[in-house]
């Protein structure tokens, strides 16, 4: 960042200056001065300060003497809003470099070696590298939602921990009940609440057993045969563990597991209700974004705290590498690599919302649907690959929908308008066949294991 102002020790008036900011959250702020001379000469100065409102005044203090100075800094849990005050006080501002990008940056530049005083001094290099953009300051109500959804984010993450955790442990324990569920869920975890001990689940009366899993069973005619595998099953495996496994601490483990399940349910509604509290009072009914395919009340509120009215991105692709989604590439000489795996430079739980969106998306939008069954059938990608570019599409068109104001319009593929149930009749047309989806799954198990023995 250039700038023009008097260097208060030697009277010379440096041609640029550069500051990084290393942030901490628990110890001292570390600050490095980087003053380019007339000569070109480089003059560093370091100093530390704590992060308390006396460490932010001597900040400010500090910087105030380069006016329009741009300091560097990442994105260090929310030490970055008290830094930008304090900038902005001084009549600088700042810019937020991604984790990944300083980390690349510091290993061309020192290498393996990394310490506060290092970072300092790569963040304080980053203008010579990255184009740095000030932040954009963000409404109290905003920065409100965009910490509930994030918040939502991380609890979603843990729920689903705590979920893989409990079917490890059935996986290896008792396989044949897990299988006996049939792949439900919710009869899982009904059944299992009410009987966690194998012992009793074997014995269950049948009857019981029956209404629990008819009653978390939808549209499944044999739900008595599905009671009598449970049940032979359980008695099977605590014949199997008798007198190798105590059967009494596994039912303990498995009532452990469902309780961290039921909390974790708890924790996400009490933040979803939150996040939607907030976005409801900033956007009301919201009909704009909600226009756009695969948006609701979960992944809405996301979209709203990261991107706003997307007046903070100039094109659609701008906001679409934002949000990490857009592919890498890399490029050496004459060899050059693009669509490679995207970024994820951007924030997850706004990733996620888009991936989630996607997934609706694509059943209800036309064009949407083709362009995802192009890419399962005729460039044979998986799922997940296919949704992502899905979602990449998302994202620019949400953008335009923020940025002109006017609700998304469902077109075919050959852009005749459409209505909704139309639009969601003709997007079934596009259904991928089950035996492309079929071969797409055996390729990605088959990639999985050949992981392993590399």
């Amino acid at each position: 960042m250039s700038i023009h102002g008097t260097d208060p020790v030697a009277g010379l008036s440096p041609v640029r200056v550069q500051v990084g900011i290393d942030a901490a959250v628990v110890a001292n702020h570390h600050v490095c001065v980087r003053e380019i001379l007339p000569d070109g000469q480089v003059r560093l100065s370091r100093f530390t300060t704590p992060p308390t409102l006396a460490g932010l005044d001597m900040l400010i203090g500090r910087l105030s003497a380069y006016p329009g100075v741009v300091a560097v800094a990442e994105p260090t849990s929310m030490t970055w809003l008290a830094l930008s005050i304090a900038m902005r006080r001084s009549g600088g501002d700042l810019s937020l470099l991604g984790a990944r990008h300083a980390a690349r940056l510091r290993g061309a530049i020192i290498g393996k070696d990394k310490s506060d005083v290092i970072d300092a001094d790569v963040l304080a290099t980053a203008g010579e590298v990255f184009t740095l953009s000030p932040m954009r300051p963000l409404t109290p109500p905003q920065l409100a939602l965009r910490r509930a959804v994030t918040r939502r984010g991380k609890l979603v993450v843990d729920g689903n921990r705590a979920r893989r955790r409990l079917i490890s442990l059935a996986r290896w324990a008792f396989p044949d009940v897990w299988s006996a569920f049939a792949g439900s869920q919710p009869t899982a975890v009904a059944v299992l609440t009410r009987w966690p001990d194998l012992r009793a689940l074997g014995s269950a009366r049948r009857s019981t057993l029956t209404g629990v899993v008819a009653a978390h069973t939808r549209g499944v005619p044999d739900v008595p045969a599905r009671v009598e595998a449970i049940r032979a099953a359980a008695r099977a495996w605590t014949e199997f563990w008798q007198g190798h496994l105590d059967l009494d601490a596994l039912a303990w483990e498995v009532a452990e597991h469902l309780h961290d399940m039921a909390e974790a349910d708890q924790r996400i509604a009490r933040a979803t209700a939150q996040a939607t509290h907030y976005w409801a009072d900033l956007y009301g009914d919201d009909p704009l974004l909600l226009s756009v395919p695969g948006m609701g009340p979960m992944t809405a509120p996301a979209v709203r705290a990261f991107l706003g009215d997307g007046g903070a991105f100039t094109t659609a692709k701008a906001a679409a590498s934002y949000v990490g989604m857009n592919p890498s590439t890399w490029s050496s000489g004459t060899v050059v690599q693009p669509s490679r795996a995207i970024t994820k430079e951007g924030p997850a739980v706004l990733r996620l919302a888009f991936y989630q969106a996607a997934g609706g998306a694509r059943k209800s939008d036309p064009q949407l649907a083709a362009f995802y069954r192009h890419l399962m059938v005729d460039r044979g990608h998986s799922h997940t690959k296919a949704t992502v570019a899905v979602a990449r599409k998302l994202i620019e068109r949400t953008w335009t929908v923020l940025h002109r104001g006017q609700p998304y319009q469902l077109r075919d593929v050959d852009g005749t308008p459409l209505t909704r149930v139309r639009a969601k009749e003709i997007a079934r047309t596009y259904a991928v066949p089950p035996e492309v989806r079929a071969r797409a799954r055996a390729r990605s198990a088959a990639t999985h294991r050949s992981k392993l023995t590399r």
